[in-house]
Formats: C-alpha cells, sequence, structure tokens
C-alpha cells in the first residue's frame, strides 16, 4: 500500500477533488492547496515525497512554488509535476529550467496523472539508500565522499565530487548548468558556465563507462540517469 505524501495545488475545486479523490484511492496521503499561500503552508508543516502543482494561479504561479521548493534545503529533490493548459515548447521548457520534473497538460485523465506520480516515485524513492548509492560495480558515499568502481577509488577533485553530488541528490531531475555554477563555485564566483562544462567532462572521464549516467539535457544542463547504464 503506497504511503507517500503528496501535495496538490489547484484552484479549480472540481479538478482539485477530482486529483485527490484519484490519488487517496491510490493509496497516496494527500494535503491540497488552492493557493500558492496554502501550498507555502504545507510546505513548512510537511515532509513529502512529490508535489503537483498548477501553475496558473491567482496568486503564486506554480513554476514560483517549484522554484522556492529547489531553493529549499528540505525539498530539495522533491518531484515536482506541473498542471497545466499551457503546453507551448518554451512553457515546457521554463518548467523544466525551475525544477519542473514531468508536465500534465488540461484536460487529464485521472488514472494517466496516478500512472506518472507512480512512474515518478519508482524513480525517486529509495533510490539514495542513507547518502549511499550504488550503480553496477560503481559506489557513492556522499557521507565520506568516496568514490569506488570495483575496489578502485575515483580520485575526484573538490568541484568534481560537489557537481556529482548535486546531480545524484536530485533523483533525476534536470539540473541547470547555472544552478550547478551557483551551488558549487558559489554566487560570487567569477567562473562561467563553460567550467561545468569542463568538470563535467572530467567527472565522465573519471568514472569510465558509468559516464553514461551522466546525461545532457539539451538546453537546460546535466541529469544523473543511473538506467543508462548497462552492464
Amino acid at each position: 500500500m503506497a504511503t507517500e505524501r503528496i501535495l496538490v495545488l489547484e484552484d479549480d475545486p472540481d479538478i482539485l477533488d477530482l486529483t485527490v479523490h484519484a490519488l487517496r484511492k491510490a493509496g497516496y496521503r494527500t494535503f491540497a492547496a488552492r493557493t500558492g499561500s496554502e501550498a507555502l503552508s504545507i510546505l513548512s508543516d510537511e515532509r513529502l515525497e512529490l508535489a503537483i502543482l498548477d501553475v496558473m494561479l491567482p496568486d503564486l504561479p506554480g513554476t514560483e512554488i517549484c522554484r522556492r521548493m529547489r531553493e529549499s534545503e528540505r525539498h530539495r529533490a522533491v518531484p515536482v509535476v506541473f498542471l497545466t493548459a499551457r503546453t507551448e515548447e518554451h512553457d515546457r521548457i521554463y518548467g523544466f529550467s525551475v525544477g519542473g520534473d514531468d508536465y500534465v497538460a488540461k484536460p487529464f485523465s485521472p488514472r494517466e496523472l496516478v500512472a506518472r506520480v507512480q512512474a515518478i516515485l519508482r524513480r525517486t524513492t529509495g533510490s539514495i539508500s542513507g547518502e549511499r548509492l550504488r550503480v553496477g560495480d560503481l559506489a557513492v558515499d556522499l557521507d565520506r565522499r568516496q568514490v569506488h568502481i570495483g575496489e578502485s577509488p575515483v580520485n575526484l577533485t573538490f568541484k568534481e565530487f560537489e557537481v556529482l553530488r548535486a546531480l545524484v541528490v536530485a533523483k533525476g531531475r534536470a539540473v541547470e548548468r547555472l544552478h550547478l555554477l551557483e551551488e558549487v563555485w558559489g554566487m560570487e564566483s567569477t567562473s562561467g558556465p563553460r567550467s561545468v562544462d569542463v568538470a563535467i567532462t572530467r567527472l565522465r572521464e573519471k568514472l569510465g563507462t558509468y559516464s553514461r549516467c551522466v546525461h545532457t539535457v539539451t538546453g537546460l544542463g546535466y541529469q544523473w540517469d543511473p538506467d543508462r547504464w548497462e552492464a
């Protein structure tokens, strides 16, 4: 039985009720909000496994809620699904750039939405056990800052490890190059996005076969995708 906690932010009461009912029927614990302010209140009180956010709202748009989640240590890695009637490419790109994981266009099938939620949670829930990650013979210990392939240590520089950490803790979400630059090099750094690309190149070289897990998301940044590795 599913026990994951999901925030649903939607200002249309009929769509909100329909979505909440479908998720509860599937076994999820849901928290409903009709305004961005209500959603922020829930986020301050609860730990969540996923958030479903309406993009167009009278106070705070779902994209702004998502942006604030990505700046929060507590909710940084929580997957976000956007509900929207706007599905133009530039809208989707912007949604992904602020940290969204998926888009569902209105009107939508509740069964499809539940299926997408289940797919995302399969990828994210339990993907990192404690502070350790294993893919094949690759082992990453985030606490000890150690990386091994089999018995052999992978010697990463501080910034290479921090780039890897940022990608891993995003749990499959694409991370913008500028976000990596700010997080690893710092907002006051004079380094440019090219520094991120160089660090990614060196990281891939050191990971060898597992470099395929570091996936380039064109126009956005990079993504940790262990499914791309094949023994």
